[in-house]
């Protein structure tokens, strides 16, 4: 096991504001103990930071933190002059952070500068998965590039821990795959698309909402979708501008006072990923189908 200096020197420590360890106080309904529920509660602000189950195992972040930074360390991932963002969610009931890894460069491969990014995430009150995720990070508009296929990392329930070895044994496949994903992007230069198939698509699978009374369109978000699009004009009329609106989409968040903008994040990037992961979405801007066309 690492000292604290030495994960330090991989990544910094948690901020305070996120390393406690979570109380677990059972639920008591009509004066009856529940033996299977509980309270988690914030021991430092005495707040209730999420409702669980007796299989839902909480612990301090710093674990799951711990574990990634020494995974790293045995991976050999280059986490010199990294830059790390910490959110916290609802008074700690959940974290995410992002980390940008200056010292991978994917401009040979994908045609202009790109860094890798690593998103980790991690809950008290299960709404958001704890995750390891690796993406490039494209310089120009600063945009997460979320998988446009499987997405590289770790995913996994919060009745379990993976310890450092699985950690780095994922971890160092990082850089070899995003090389892969920096080819695939590159290629989508290559797919012509024309504006009135991209608005067309864009209306139908982005736009789109579903009621009890069949679907309808959201104009005004489709007109800003729209808008996005074509402030990507530099790109060229190809799948790789398509692309890069929805990574923008999932990237640049806004919302009212008091949104919490780090949850809505994770939701919006949930929802851009399974966009992706359509047929219509593949069928028209990958490259084995589209260009196979």
């Amino acid at each position: 096991m690492m000292t604290e200096a030495q994960l330090n020197d991989i990544l910094p420590a948690l901020p305070s504001v996120l390393d406690f360890e979570p109380a677990r106080e059972p639920q008591i309904r009509n004066g009856v103990i529940l033996s299977d529920r509980f309270w988690v509660v914030n021991p430092v602000t005495d707040a209730v930071i999420g409702d669980s189950r007796s299989v839902h195992r909480t612990a301090n972040f710093s674990t799951m933190w711990d574990n990634l930074r020494e995974g790293l360390a045995l991976a050999n991932i280059d986490t010199s002059n990294a830059q790390v963002e910490f959110s916290t969610i609802a008074e700690g009931a959940a974290f995410s952070a992002k980390i940008i890894l200056n010292k991978y460069d994917f401009e040979k491969k994908l045609g202009e500068a790109a860094k890798m990014q690593m998103n980790v995430r991690d809950s008290h009150d299960q709404s958001v998965k704890r995750q390891v995720e690796a993406m490039i990070y494209r310089l120009a508009c600063l945009n997460g590039m979320i998988a446009p296929r499987e997405r590289v990392g770790i995913s996994q329930k919060h009745t379990t821990y993976s310890d450092p070895e699985t950690v780095g044994k994922v971890a160092a496949n990082f850089p070899v795959q995003l090389e892969q994903q920096a080819e695939m992007m590159a290629q989508m230069r290559q797919i012509k698309v024309f504006r009135g198939q991209v608005i067309r698509f864009f209306e139908h699978h982005v736009a789109t909402y579903h009621t009890r009374t069949g679907s309808k369109v959201n104009k005004k978000w489709l007109d800003k979708i729209v808008g996005i699009y074509d402030n990507y004009a530099s790109i060229g009329d190809n799948a790789y501008r398509v692309y890069n609106t929805l990574t923008h989409i999932s990237t640049h968040i806004e919302g009212r006072q008091g949104t919490d903008l780090e949850r809505k994040r994770i939701r919006i990037e949930t929802d851009i990923h399974a966009v992706m992961q359509s047929e219509a979405y593949q069928r028209m801007f990958m490259p084995e189908f589209a260009l196979a066309a």
